[in-house]
């Protein structure tokens, strides 16, 4: 039998302990999508669009324990960086494993975007007009189709994005048509743009927004702290180094300086699961 997409990318994807892992293909994920329907070009090669911009699949990881909560399903989408795909990013980051030391009462989903790519582009989720709402309704319902869940309805939804990831999450609050079921943006080394998408929707008080960066966006993020206080004070910046849970758990806008490498952002210190707990999410009950 001829392996397909999906089983290549499931047998890259090996499970981990606390949870169950699938890898679905969804006709509402980023890519295919005209805006890569040539390839992308960047410093002179072409990463073409069969290659790079052909997969469809998401990764979705139940934790052990996860339940709907008031009838509806908690939801954490992440937007990996360049050069990644989702096999890599759970391998590297061990974003699955932190969401279950998080203890965390959520699905994390995360759907393949330039597959092995230097490029910031999230297709359907960044650029089509409610995409993003399209593609969550999809994943609910598969979901409850694979009586993986009893509802099909979507509470809260956390978006994380490292570095190029920042494509997606912008995209998502400018044309997706979600912001108010979105409790919580986190953003790892990802102040490249769309700056006024994210300070637009943290002024919500509703809304938390954590930014951990480095001196690679360090300008990104001044940008970002001028336009989300504007026109009061209202944030906190804070070290890494002496950051604590209680401090990242208030709801105002919390930027955080490291010296941690961009690539080490999420996994080296756990912050991925630290940050999850910082989130209006509710832990899995005992």
């Amino acid at each position: 039998m001829q392996a397909t997409a999906a089983t290549i990318a499931a047998a890259a994807t090996p499970p981990v302990t606390g949870g169950r892992t699938l890898i679905v293909p969804f006709a509402s994920a980023p890519y295919p999508h005209a805006s890569r329907a040539q390839g992308h070009s960047y410093q002179g090669r072409l990463y073409d669009a069969p290659t790079h911009y052909s997969n469809s699949d998401v990764g979705i990881f139940i934790p052990d324990g996860w339940q709907p909560r008031n009838g509806a399903i908690d939801l954490i989408v992440h937007f990996y960086g360049w050069n990644h795909d989702i096999a890599a990013t759970f391998s590297t980051y061990r974003l699955r494993e932190q969401l279950v030391a998080s203890r965390r009462n959520a699905i994390l989903v995360v759907p393949e975007g330039p597959t092995n790519a230097p490029d910031s582009g999230f297709g359907k989720l960044e650029l089509d007009p409610g995409g993003f709402a399209r593609f969550i309704t999809d994943v609910a319902a598969r979901l409850k189709q694979m009586q993986l869940s009893n509802t099909d309805r979507v509470g809260r939804i956390v978006l994380t994005a490292h570095s190029g990831g920042y494509g997606g999450a912008g995209g998502v609050l400018t044309l997706g048509g979600m912001n108010d079921s979105i409790t919580d943006v986190i953003l790892f080394d990802a102040a490249y743009g769309y700056f006024d998408a994210f300070a637009d929707w943290a002024r919500a008080p509703q809304h938390h927004l954590l930014s951990l960066f480095t001196g690679d966006t360090s300008t990104g993020n001044a940008a970002l702290m001028g336009k989300v206080q504007a026109p009061a004070p209202n944030l906190y910046v804070r070290l890494a180094d002496s950051m604590t849970l209680a401090q990242l758990q208030t709801r105002a806008p919390t930027f955080v300086l490291t010296s941690v490498a961009h690539d080490d952002l999420l996994q080296k210190y756990s912050w991925y699961s630290l940050f999850l707990q910082t989130t209006a999410l509710d832990a899995i009950a005992v």
